[in-house]
C-alpha cells in the first residue's frame, strides 16, 4: 500500500515538473483550459488568434458525477466519455460492446453465450472486477428499472441490451464511489446513458450486417427528426433491428466434444443410455442397436464407449446445437416534448419505449428417469437426449419477450436570480415474458418409455415394466410436441421517483471566487416479481421441475442532500457532498448517510491534481430480501466423490460423477443490511496549453464492506470438497474444516445415505441463502492519453490510449476465513491489466479509425498458471462522404477472426472461459446514412 502511494504521488510530481517546464511557452490562461468541457474545444481551437486578445468566459455545463454545472469537465473523479461518434468509429455491435470494452470493465460477466444462466437475454458489465450490482446505470441521468430476472440466480442489474445506439449522445463512466450524488449502487462507479436531446432536421440510416464463419446476420434501421413550431420543440426517432443467431456449430472449434484441448476428454454425449444404478455401469446395448441411430445429430450417432462405465449409444455433437447469440427482434422508439413557456422557464417529457424478443438456446430437451424395473430386478437410469432431427430444430428455443418502457416528465428553468431548478416524474418498467416447451408430468413421456407406474418401493423409488424397445426408437417432431406444453411465466420489475434539484454556480462569494451549491429531494417506489416459471409447475403440472422461483417485493425511499464547491484558494477547489436515504421494505425501515469530499488542485491552466474520499452503498436486492422458497435442477459435478476417486480440473469430464442433476434451494432474507464501502481516488490530469496532447492518471481504490454472499451450487460443491479433503483441487490453498465457512458450507451439502441403493452417498440437495459477510478490497491505476495531430494536406490524426492494471484484488468470505488472492490462481477470471488504442485519421472526405483492446493473461481453467492470452482483438471502420448529406462506411469488429485463446487444461465445453471472450469471430457491417433536411 506504501508503494502504492508512493508511485501515485512521485508520477504526479513528476507530471508537475514537465508541465512546469513547457509551461513557460505556454498561451496564457484566458486562451485554453485543456479540462474544459470537450464540446467547446473546437470553436475556442477556430478562435484562437482572437482568445489571445479578448479572455472566453467558459458556459459552465452539467456533468456526470456533479448536480453543480460548472466549465470543466474533468473534477475531482475520473471520468470516461464514449461518444455517438466513438460507438460509430471504433466498430462496437452494440451499446454493450463498447461498455464492455473498457478498460476498466475488467470483470467477466455472463452474456447471451452462457445460455446455462438466469439472464441469458440481457447483458452487463462488471467495474474494477466487482459484481456488476455494484455499477449504478442511469438513462439521463435518472435511474432505470432493475432487470425482472434474476442475474446468477440472485442478483439485481440493470440491462443494457436494448439502448437504441442510434439514439445515445454520449455515455459516461464515472468510476469511484458517488452514493453521496445518486444513492444506492454507485460503489464502483457510475454509468449515465445520455440520450440525443436536440434533433434538426431528419436522418435515416442503414446498417447491414454479417460474420464470417456464419450466423448472426443482421440489419438495421434507424430515422431521427426534429421540428420546432413556436415554443414547442419536438423531436424523436426509432431503431429497428433483426439479428440471426449464432450456433456453436457454425464455429468448428467448439462444436463437438471432439474438440476438447485433452484426447482423453473426446468421449460422446450419452444420448441413448440404460444404467444399472446399482453399480454405476452402462447395459451395453450392442452395436447393432446404434447402428440405425447413426443419423442423428447430422450422421454422428455411433456405438460409444466410456472408460470405466461402459458402451452406449451417443454423439458429440450435441453441445453445437446451442446458441452463442440470440436471434433477436428489437424495435426502439424515443419522444421528447419541449415546450418553453417563456425564457425562464420549460416544461418537458421524454419518453423511450423498448420492445425484443430474444431466443437463445441452451441445448437438446433432455429426459432422465430413475426407477426400479420390475422385469429385470434391478435399480435402472434411462436417459435420453433429443436430437434436432427427432424433436424439430426449433425444440429447445427459450424465448424471452421483454418490453421496456422510460418516461420523465417535468419542469425545469431558473428560480431566483442565480439558481436554476429541475422538477420531475420519471418512471421505468421492464415487463419480461419467458416461454419455452417443458415436458408434462402426467401422460406424457415416463408414460411413453417406461408404462404406467406400478407403486413404489421401500426406498422411494418408483416401480415400472418398461419396454425397452422404446427406449432406441428415436421420436417424432410430432410425438415430441405430444409430451410437452408451453410454459408460460411472467415477470416485471418498475422504480419510479418524484425528484428535485436547484442548484447556483454563485452562492456567495469568496477571496478566492464563487461558491456553487446544489440541493436534491427525491423520493422512490420499486416493485419486482419473478417467476422462472408458469403457476402451473408449482402445481406439477411439468415434469422435471423440481420447484420454481418466485419472488416479489416492494421497498420505498426517501432522499435528500446537498453539495458544494467551495474555493478555498484560487488554484483549490473542494468539493464537499453528503445524502441521506432512509428506506423501507417489509416492516423495516432503515437510513443511511454518504458523504464524498475532492480536491481539485489546478497550478496552473494546464494540470490538474485531483482526488477524492467518499463513502458508499449498495442497499440489499429486492431479490435477495424478498426471494421465497426456490429450486431448480442444475447440472453440476461432486467435486468430492471426483477427487475422491482421483479425478482432478483437467479430468472431470471424465468422472461419473460429472453432470449430476442436483436440486438447489434458495431463499430470501429479510435480515439483510446495507453493503457499505469506502472508495478513495487520486492522480492528475494535464494537457499541452493548445490541449492537442492530454494525459491523466488516477489510483482507485475500493473496500467493501457487510457484502452479501449467495454461494451458487457449483461453488458450494468446490467449496465442500476443499473442506472435507482440507486442500484446494490445485494443491495451493489449504481448508480447515473446523473454519466458520467450511461448518456452513458442510450444512448446506444434503447427502444420500450410504445405504442408498442407488445413490449411496452422493449429492441429494444444497441449500442456500444471502447473508452479509464478505468483505472486498480493490485497488488499481487507470490511464488515458490523448493526441491530437493536424497536418494540414495530408488531414488530421487523432491518437488514444487507455489502460488499466489492477494492483490488488482480495476477498474473505467471513471473518477468520482465508483471504484470496483474486488475483492468483484462478480464484476469479478477471483481467488484471487491459489496454485499448484508437487512431482516427480525417482527410477531406475520407475517415477511418482502427480500434484495439489487449486483454491480460488470465488464469488457466486448473488454476496453476496465469498462461491463457493476452487476447488482442481489433477493430475498425472506414467512411466516405459522398455528398455533404449522404455517408458511406464499412465497419469490421475482430478484424483478424481471433477465437479464444486456448486452455489446454479446460476440459469443459467450450473449452475456454465464455465470461471473458467470445466465440462470434469477425463481423462486417455496411452503413449508409442519409441526412433529408436541416
Amino acid at each position: 500500500m506504501k508503494t502504492q502511494w508512493v508511485c501515485v504521488l512521485a508520477t504526479s510530481l513528476l507530471a508537475c515538473s514537465i508541465a512546469q517546464a513547457l509551461a513557460q511557452d505556454a498561451a496564457p490562461p484566458q486562451q485554453q483550459n485543456p479540462t474544459t468541457d470537450s464540446s467547446n474545444s473546437n470553436q475556442q481551437n477556430s478562435n484562437q488568434e482572437s482568445s489571445k486578445t479578448k479572455p472566453k468566459k467558459l458556459q459552465a455545463v452539467q456533468v456526470t458525477g456533479s448536480l453543480i454545472p460548472k466549465p470543466q469537465v474533468e473534477g475531482p473523479t475520473p471520468v470516461t466519455t464514449i461518444t455517438a461518434q466513438d460507438i460509430e468509429k471504433q466498430g462496437f455491435v452494440d451499446t454493450y460492446d463498447a461498455l464492455r470494452s473498457l478498460p476498466v470493465a475488467n470483470g467477466s460477466v455472463q452474456d447471451p453465450q452462457f445460455t446455462g444462466g438466469f439472464t441469458p437475454a440481457a447483458k452487463t458489465i462488471s467495474l474494477f472486477g466487482l459484481s456488476p450490482d455494484f455499477t449504478l446505470t442511469l438513462l439521463n441521468g435518472r435511474p432505470m428499472a432493475s432487470y425482472p430476472l434474476a442475474y446468477n440466480g440472485s442478483t439485481n442489474i440493470t440491462d443494457i441490451a436494448n439502448i437504441p445506439v442510434g439514439l445515445i449522445d454520449r455515455i459516461d463512466v464515472l468510476t469511484g464511489g458517488a452514493s453521496s450524488i445518486y444513492g444506492s449502487a454507485a460503489i464502483a462507479g457510475v454509468v449515465n446513458i445520455v440520450l440525443k436531446d436536440h434533433i434538426e432536421g431528419t436522418h435515416v440510416a442503414f446498417r447491414y450486417g454479417d460474420y464470417s464463419n456464419g450466423g448472426g446476420a443482421s440489419k438495421r434501421l434507424q430515422i431521427s427528426s426534429g421540428h420546432t413550431w413556436g415554443n414547442l420543440e419536438v423531436s424523436g426517432g426509432v431503431q429497428l433491428s433483426k439479428q440471426n443467431p449464432i450456433w456453436a456449430y457454425q464455429r468448428g472449434y467448439i462444436s463437438s466434444y471432439n474438440d476438447d484441448p485433452d484426447p482423453s476428454g473426446r468421449v460422446n454425449s450419452r444420448t441413448f443410455l440404460r444404467l444399472n444404478s446399482g453399480i454405476d455401469q452402462y447395459i451395453d446395448p450392442g452395436a447393432a442397436t446404434c447402428a440405425p441411430l447413426s443419423y442423428l445429430y447430422g450422421g454422428s450417432t455411433t456405438y460409444s464407449y466410456r472408460p470405466g462405465l461402459g458402451y452406449y449409444c451417443g454423439s458429440p455433437k450435441n453441445v453445437s446445437y446451442a446458441t452463442l447469440s440470440n436471434n433477436e427482434t428489437d424495435a426502439n422508439g424515443l419522444l421528447q416534448l419541449r415546450y418553453h413557456i417563456n425564457d425562464h422557464t420549460t416544461l418537458y417529457a421524454d419518453t423511450l419505449y423498448s420492445y425484443s424478443n430474444p431466443t437463445y438456446v441452451g441445448g437438446s430437451p433432455f429426459w432422465n428417469n430413475t426407477f426400479y424395473d420390475q422385469t429385470t430386478g434391478r435399480y435402472e437410469e434411462w436417459q435420453r437426449i433429443f436430437a434436432p432431427e427427432e424433436a424439430g430444430s426449433d425444440a429447445g428455443e427459450q424465448h424471452v419477450f421483454t418490453k421496456t418502457y422510460n418516461v420523465s416528465i417535468g419542469v425545469r428553468g431558473e428560480l431566483f436570480d442565480d439558481w436554476n431548478y429541475d422538477a420531475y416524474y420519471n418512471r421505468s418498467q421492464t415487463d419480461l415474458v419467458r416461454k419455452s416447451r417443458d415436458f408434462l408430468a402426467n401422460n406424457g413421456v415416463d408414460q411413453y418409455y417406461l408404462g404406467p407406474q406400478l407403486g413404489v418401493d421401500s426406498n422411494g423409488y418408483s416401480i415400472y415394466a418398461p419396454n425397452l424397445n422404446r427406449l432406441y426408437q428415436p421420436i417424432t417432431p410430432a410425438l415430441y410436441n405430444a409430451f410437452t406444453a408451453v410454459d408460460r411465466a411472467a415477470s416485471t420489475s418498475w422504480t419510479q421517483n418524484e425528484t428535485f434539484t436547484a442548484n447556483t454556480t454563485s452562492l456567495f462569494s469568496l477571496p478566492a471566487g464563487d461558491v456553487g451549491a446544489a440541493v436534491i429531494a427525491q423520493t422512490s417506489n420499486q416493485r419486482f416479481s419473478n417467476a422462472s416459471a408458469s403457476p402451473l409447475a408449482a402445481e406439477g403440472y411439468f415434469r422435471g421441475i423440481g420447484g420454481t422461483t418466485t419472488a416479489g417485493g416492494a421497498s420505498s425511499q426517501f432522499a435528500f442532500g446537498g453539495e458544494l464547491q467551495v474555493p478555498l484558494l484560487k488554484q483549490l477547489t473542494a468539493d464537499v457532498s453528503a445524502r441521506f436515504d432512509k428506506f423501507d421494505y417489509g416492516n423495516r425501515g432503515h437510513g443511511r448517510p454518504t458523504y464524498k469530499l475532492g480536491l481539485e488542485y489546478r497550478p496552473f491552466d494546464t494540470l490538474l491534481i485531483r482526488g477524492s474520499y467518499a463513502t458508499a452503498f449498495r442497499a440489499p436486492d429486492l431479490f435477495y430480501l424478498f426471494s421465497a422458497h426456490s429450486s431448480g435442477y442444475s447440472t453440476n459435478t461432486d467435486y468430492y466423490k471426483c477427487r475422491l476417486a482421483g479425478y482432478n480440473s483437467a479430468t472431470y469430464g471424465q468422472c461419473p460423477y460429472n453432470g449430476l442433476s442436483i436440486l438447489a434451494v434458495t431463499s430470501g432474507n429479510t435480515g439483510l443490511m446495507d453493503i457499505t464501502a469506502k472508495t478513495f481516488t487520486a492522480g492528475f490530469v494535464w494537457s499541452t496549453s493548445d490541449n492537442r496532447l492530454s494525459w491523466s492518471v488516477d489510483y482507485d481504490a475500493i473496500r467493501v464492506s457487510n457484502e452479501v454472499v449467495t454461494l451458487s451450487t457449483d461453488q458450494i460443491l468446490q467449496e465442500e470438497a476443499n473442506c472435507r479433503l482440507g486442500v484446494s483441487d490445485s494443491g495451493q490453498q489449504t481448508y480447515d474444516i473446523n473454519s466458520p465457512t467450511c461448518q456452513q458450507v458442510l450444512a448446506e451439502v444434503q447427502r444420500y445415505p450410504a445405504s442408498d441403493p442407488v445413490n449411496a452417498n452422493t449429492v441429494k440437495q444444497v441449500n442456500t441463502y444471502p447473508i452479509n459477510v464478505a468483505s472486498e478490497h480493490q485497488t488499481g491505476i487507470q490511464s488515458s492519453v490523448k493526441y491530437r495531430l493536424e497536418t494540414g494536406r495530408f488531414g488530421s490524426f487523432l491518437f488514444g490510449l487507455d489502460y488499466y492494471d489492477e494492483l490488488k484484488h482480495t476477498y474473505q468470505q467471513k471473518a477468520g476465513d482465508p483471504v484470496l488472492n483474486y488475483l492468483c490462481c484462478g480464484n476469479n477470471d478477471e483481467f488484471k491489466s487491459r489496454v485499448s488504442g484508437t487512431i482516427t485519421w480525417n482527410i477531406g472526405n475520407w475517415s477511418s479509425t482502427l480500434y484495439g483492446l489487449r486483454d491480460g493473461t488470465t488464469w488457466n481453467y486448473a488454476g496453476t498458471r496465469p498462461n491463457i492470452g493476452p487476447w488482442i482483438t481489433f477493430n475498425g471502420s472506414v467512411g466516405y462522404k459522398v455528398t455533404p448529406k449522404t455517408t458511406v462506411s464499412l465497419t469490421a469488429n475482430n478484424i483478424f477472426n481471433k477465437h479464444p485463446p486456448t486452455d489446454t487444461t479446460n476440459s469443459s465445453w467450450p473449452y475456454f472461459d465464455q465470461f471473458d471472450y467470445n466465440a462470434l469471430g469477425r463481423s462486417v457491417y455496411l452503413d449508409v446514412g442519409f441526412d433529408l433536411g436541416i
